[in-house]
């Protein structure tokens, strides 16, 4: 396991390189003392693609998309000083019968400042439907019925590492949770470091019944769980007009080290653990207006990891579109922030 341990390395190596003097406040300013208090309305999609190199296939009727019935999702988002915390809860859906349900947790909790932040999430989907189910299942025209999989459950465990190259006068955060406000356009790039563990499983074979002799000696698999670390890089800008009006762009993308696990149903079929070299990404926008004590948000963000083998491929992915109302209220630190504040953990931030 020498990649994370070179992921520790590399953070603390810019970390060292960092500048420690203040911001350039004619392009940035910061709200001090302020407790940012935030309720966001989302809609998400997440879905697994398979497909397979094994058997001809003209018509595509052995490809896959899983997709999650979660995709209205609200919640609160907490901001103060370096530290962002938000929790978010899935709305009831309409289309139980066509589509089933989702069962969906999501947290997310962000360290760190202008010149680095630490982000970490886990969310969780149980129950998915396959939106190709068209593709086999000719009764789909008169039911609009899905096939559904109430017991095909993801869950994730990330961890995301961003440095920004130019942080004396580029505000991440101010495109974002709105703890800054950025007052001229300014572009930096950004390096990034992450690990993650992603688990998918089901107590059956992945493939729907009438497509599984397609995917030949993986048509028992039934679990893929993966480890995976990147060290990659990208660019942030952040463009402002009329003083209140923002917004940002942001693409990072690179090569990805995966260890996978494969599990199969099929005794004759022994679990695989392989290492694989693979690309992943991470894109982000948003635009919004930013007052002194107020901000109107709508954020955007999508990432994705390939799965990718000789006969079957697997492509995970995410995409989230956020609105978010948000005020500031007044709150001056406890003593005891205060001189976690003054310590040389806090400056390092």
């Amino acid at each position: 396991m020498r990649f994370p341990l070179f992921i520790i390395c590399f953070v603390f190596t810019l970390n060292s390189f960092a500048q420690k003097k203040g911001w350039d406040s004619t392009y940035y300013v910061k709200y001090k003392d302020r407790l940012i208090v935030s309720v966001f309305q989302s809609y998400k999609n997440y879905g697994m693609d398979i497909s397979q190199l094994l058997t001809k296939d003209t018509l595509g009727q052995s490809k896959i998309a899983y997709v999650a019935e979660a995709n209205l999702i609200y919640g609160i988002e907490l901001n103060y000083d370096k530290f962002n915390l938000s929790i978010g809860f899935k709305n009831p859906s309409t289309q139980i019968k066509q589509k089933g349900d989702t069962k969906y947790r999501n947290y997310a909790l962000n360290i760190g400042g202008n010149r680095w932040i630490l982000e970490n999430s886990y969310r969780s989907y149980k129950g998915f439907y396959n939106k190709n189910t068209s593709l086999y299942d000719t009764s789909f025209r008169t039911t609009g019925i899905y096939d559904q999989y109430p017991n095909l459950y993801s869950e994730a465990y990330k961890t995301k590492f961003l440095f920004f190259t130019n942080a004396n006068k580029f505000s991440f955060k101010s495109g974002y949770s709105c703890s800054y406000k950025q007052l001229k356009t300014a572009f930096s790039f950004v390096l990034s470091a992450n690990i993650y563990y992603n688990r998918l499983n089901s107590d059956s074979s992945f493939f729907p019944h009438p497509i599984r002799g397609y995917y030949d000696t993986h048509q028992s698999l039934h679990g893929l769980n993966v480890f995976a670390v990147s060290v990659y890089g990208g660019g942030s800008l952040n463009l402002v007009l009329w003083k209140a009006f923002f917004m940002n762009f942001t693409l990072i993308i690179g090569p990805e080290e995966q260890w996978r696990n494969y599990k199969y149903l099929d005794a004759n079929s022994p679990d695989r653990t392989l290492f694989y070299t693979s690309i992943s990404g991470d894109f982000r926008g948003s635009i919004g207006l930013n007052f002194k004590k107020f901000f109107v948000l709508l954020s955007a963000t999508s990432d994705f990891s390939w799965y990718n083998a000789s006969q079957v491929t697997y492509l995970s992915k995410y995409g989230s579109v956020n609105f978010s109302l948000g005020y500031r209220f007044k709150m001056k630190p406890s003593k005891g922030y205060q001189k976690f504040q003054q310590s040389k953990l806090y400056r390092r931030f």
